[in-house]
């Protein structure tokens, strides 16, 4: 059974046909890429896989609940429990420090555990900058406790949005190592991406045009790399 499963989902604004008729499964432990120029309809796909939108027709079931057609409610609760969010923009609170940070997800999902913070801290290679604030880190430490925060209530699905797409080589080389780690542990991981080498750690890649699947591609190398 797949972790997500998408059924012939369309999302209308207006006149804007902004997804059409999108059917999509991803398997649990699957590292999957989304691709697309822009207003392909990525960033639409990726608000309502991680329960920040709803399509206006089709179902999404993930994790076997139908999230098209919860309360925005229980769709806040899902995202929390089920989700792990990672930005481009980066959405920490400027005034906590990268620890705090983390601890503030802990918080909305159970209760901050400063020792487990740290731990995820240390996981991303961060543990000596737990003090410091986002404006004392450079954009590369930022994505780490970004990705920090997300792991940090354990969440079934990896979604990141361009998560490379502020960082120099350097950073964005620490980060993809980040994400391979993750899915040899077994993590399921949605990246939306316009970069192709970032797509091509992904096991398939779903490319987008004008809201609509244009085509699937398949990386044989990466999947013979599945399990390392």
């Amino acid at each position: 059974m797949a972790l997500l499963d998408i059924k012939g989902i369309s999302k209308i604004y207006g006149s804007v046909k902004a997804l059409q008729n999108i059917d999509l499964a991803v398997e649990q432990g699957e590292w999957l890429s989304i691709m697309g120029p822009s207003g392909s309809g990525k960033t639409t796909m990726m608000n309502i896989i991680g329960c920040m939108d709803k399509p206006t027709d089709g179902k999404v079931i993930l994790d076997g609940i139908d999230i098209s057609a919860e309360s925005a409610r229980n769709l806040t609760a899902i995202r929390r429990d089920k989700i792990g969010l990672i930005f481009q923009q980066f959405h920490l609170i400027s005034y906590l420090t990268a620890l705090e940070n983390i601890m503030v997800a802990q918080y909305y999902h159970s209760m901050p555990d400063e020792k487990e913070a740290l731990q995820a801290l240390d996981r991303v290679g961060l543990l000596e900058r737990a003090k410091h604030l986002p404006s004392q880190l450079s954009g590369g430490e930022q994505q780490r406790v970004c990705i920090a925060r997300a792991l940090i209530n354990y969440p079934m699905l990896v979604l990141a949005d361009e998560p490379t797409g502020n960082l120099d080589e350097v950073n964005e080389g620490i980060v993809m190592d980040i994400f391979r780690q993750l899915h040899s542990e077994g993590s399921t991981v949605v990246v939306v991406t316009h970069d192709p080498e970032v797509a091509e750690e992904a096991q398939r890649t779903v490319i987008l045009e004008h809201g609509r699947i244009a085509r699937i591609t398949y990386n044989v190398g990466r999947e013979s790399r599945k399990g390392e």
